[in-house]
């Protein structure tokens, strides 16, 4: 999904006056920024709040508005004392240079604005005096700086002189309409109508969390000018794949083969598009260069070992495909997890027209599973790349199959992989019916199909 581009950093907030919602925040914030033009009571601000309600963005519209230069810092990205001094403090003392590379002294009006994002991840053995290196460069700061967190507790708990060395704005989870108004500006943007309605339930569904909401508007409307109610259908399939998100943390989080593999075993994903998750959501996980090179290297193999499944009909090669993707993309990554919210593969989102939802699998699961004496997951699991693969090769098969299992124009579309309406889904949906109207004249191979699952 590398050409992809991101609408959550498409369209985040170039100035305060974009920022979404929370306008005391918002006051008070600028207010802060303000006092820095003759002596500041607070050389540093703590913004708490839930994930997407608008911190880092307010924190980046801040220093575009004040022609700040923001030096940005993941307290995921190295949570020791060395980086944070090396990053934060050296940021917060020297002078500074304008975007065009001009230098501009600090009393001369140019400045810094350190932005420490995720500061409460300042955890753990690993830490080395990351929260007193902290304390020590607010305490020592020529410049503004603005630490972000979920948990104001956790941070300040580690050292109570942050309490009284940086003031705490709170920032809350944004109301429906706030979000809704969001949306509608970036489809106004993009070109793309939808309704009310539509807006209002992408809202409901993120729960004031912002930029879960972009994710999902950016999910139903690849592809498309218009999103109607009926679109949303893929965002009822993801609140189905709470399993997966699960998979995907142990995956990119555990740094453990076994773990990483056992999160994937009663998984209802075919390794085909379990891959595509992976492939989605490993540039999240992995910032480190080599650990994402590693990453992808182990991918691209067992990307290779699904491609030789269909072509020599060897189904025991999907065991060294999902070691590859799940144990050996775990065990990839040697620096620190870089943090990050998983999210529904793009592509899959795209393709949903010509390959189907996961309704349709659903009842496809069904339908066939029950005809060769296996479950709905079981067939999904274990036979549906095959089925697929024979339904795209196969006439006689695709229309004794839909025959037998009397597959509508949804389900054959999807074994297809084609759009609902070609006339290919017509054709074996009309051949299907004039079979099942003469079952005695039913393929003899299809007793042997239906046979493999007992």
């Amino acid at each position: 999904m590398t050409g992809v581009v991101d609408w959550a950093e498409k369209y985040r907030p170039k100035s305060l006056s974009e920022v979404a919602g929370n306008p005391t925040a918002i006051r008070d914030l600028r207010r802060w920024a303000d006092s820095w033009e003759h002596h500041p009571e607070k050389r540093a601000v703590v913004l708490s709040g839930p994930p997407g309600c608008g911190k880092t963005s307010a924190a980046l519209a801040l220093a575009a508005d004040l022609g700040w230069t923001p030096v940005e810092m993941n307290a995921s990205d190295a949570r020791n004392a060395t980086a944070v001094r090396e990053v934060a403090t050296r940021g917060a003392t020297l002078q500074t240079f304008t975007a065009t590379g001009e230098f501009v002294t600090a009393r001369g009006g140019g400045r810094k604005l350190i932005i420490l994002d995720e500061a409460d991840h300042l955890f753990g053995n690993q830490d080395r005096g990351g929260v007193a290196q902290i304390v020590e460069t607010v305490r020592e700061a020529r410049q503004p700086i603005v630490l972000i967190v979920n948990d104001y507790y956790a941070l300040t708990r580690r050292s109570s002189s942050l309490r009284t060395l940086a003031r705490q704005i709170k920032f809350q989870r944004l109301r429906n309409d706030a979000v809704a108004a969001a949306l509608r500006r970036i489809y106004s943007a993009e070109g793309i109508e939808a309704s009310d309605e539509v807006l209002r339930r992408i809202g409901e569904r993120a729960q004031g969390d912002l930029r879960s909401a972009v994710n999902d508007l950016q999910t139903v409307a690849m592809g498309r000018k218009r999103v109607g109610e009926e679109d949303l259908a893929v965002l009822g399939a993801r609140d189905r794949e709470v399993e997966v998100f699960t998979a995907m943390r142990e995956i990119f989080e555990s740094g453990d083969a076994a773990r990483a593999r056992a999160a994937t075993e009663n998984l209802d994903q075919s390794p085909e598009d379990l891959i595509l998750w992976i492939d989605e959501n490993l540039p999240i996980a992995y910032r480190d260069p080599k650990d994402l090179a590693e990453g992808f290297r182990a991918l691209s193999r067992a990307d290779i070992f699904l491609g030789r499944v269909p072509r020599r009909q060897h189904y025991r090669l999907w065991a060294f495909a999902s070691d590859l993707m799940t144990a050996g993309v775990a065990v990839a990554r040697r620096g620190r997890w870089a943090g990050g919210q998983y999210r529904f593969p793009l592509w899959l989102a795209k393709m949903g027209r010509f390959r189907g939802t996961r309704a349709t699998r659903g009842s496809l699961g069904a339908k066939v599973g029950r005809h060769v004496h296996l479950g709905s997951r079981g067939f999904l699991v274990e036979m549906l790349p095959a089925v697929r693969e024979l339904f795209a090769q196969d006439p006689e098969f695709r229309v004794a199959l839909t025959a037998a299992c009397a597959l509508d124009e949804k389900e054959v579309a999807f074994l297809l992989g084609e759009a609902e309406d070609s006339e290919a889904v017509k054709r074996v949906s009309a051949e299907a019916a004039k079979l099942a109207a003469h079952p005695e004249v039913r393929p003899r191979f299809m007793e042997e199909f239906e046979g493999d699952g007992g």
